[in-house]
Order: structure tokens, then C-alpha cells, then sequence
């Protein structure tokens, strides 16, 4: 699925994946930039983690990662600090019941 960086297509995936539905996420040729963090905004325990597929952002419950990964860190000037994050590339990734597969 290419998506462009449309924030009413983000919105709508979104609430589909709060819902619980299945989303497969899969690129035709290379794969998605993934970085992954911690959601400080999280109340109810869905929206755990932040998951950023080539810059859009999406949020879950749980991770399942089936690919290689690595920590970084890179500094935000806005924070005034460092942000730290997972990353990884993949191919594919589905949202189901509140949980991404990055595979």
C-alpha cells in the first residue's frame, strides 16, 4: 500500500487499527523506514507505542518484530534533548487487534 502523507488517511488507519480490524501494510518494491518509540501520551494502555512507517505515525498496544533492528538516538532541538528510538526496514507490516507485526 503506498500512502502519501495524507493526515485523513492516517486518521482513518488509524481508527481502524483502534478497532482492532486487520490492516496489511506491504510495499511493492523496497521497504518501509520503521522507527518505533514509547507513547508518553498513552492513557488506556492502546496507544503504547508509537510506530512511524515512512513518517506517518501510527499507535498500538504491542510489537512483534520478525526483522533485524537497532536502537538510535538523534537530537531534537525542539525537546532540547535526545530523542531514542527502534529502527528497522520491512516489507510488510499488519495491524491486528491493537498489535503490528513488522515482518
Amino acid at each position: 500500500m503506498d500512502l502519501k502523507k495524507n493526515n485523513t488517511t492516517a486518521t482513518n488507519l488509524q481508527n481502524l487499527i483502534l478497532e482492532g480490524k486487520k490492516i496489511l501494510m506491504k510495499k511493492p518494491e523496497g521497504s518501509y523506514f520503521i522507527q518505533i518509540r514509547f507513547n508518553f501520551n498513552d492513557v488506556d494502555g492502546t496507544r503504547k507505542w508509537r510506530v512511524i512507517l515512512d513518517g506517518l505515525e501510527f499507535h498500538v498496544s504491542e510489537i512483534m518484530l520478525s526483522v533485524p533492528c537497532k536502537t538510535e538516538s538523534e537530537f531534537s532541538e525542539d525537546m532540547g534533548g535526545y530523542k531514542h528510538h527502534i529502527i528497522a526496514e520491512a516489507k510488510e507490516v499488519v495491524f491486528e487487534k491493537l498489535i503490528a507485526y513488522i515482518n
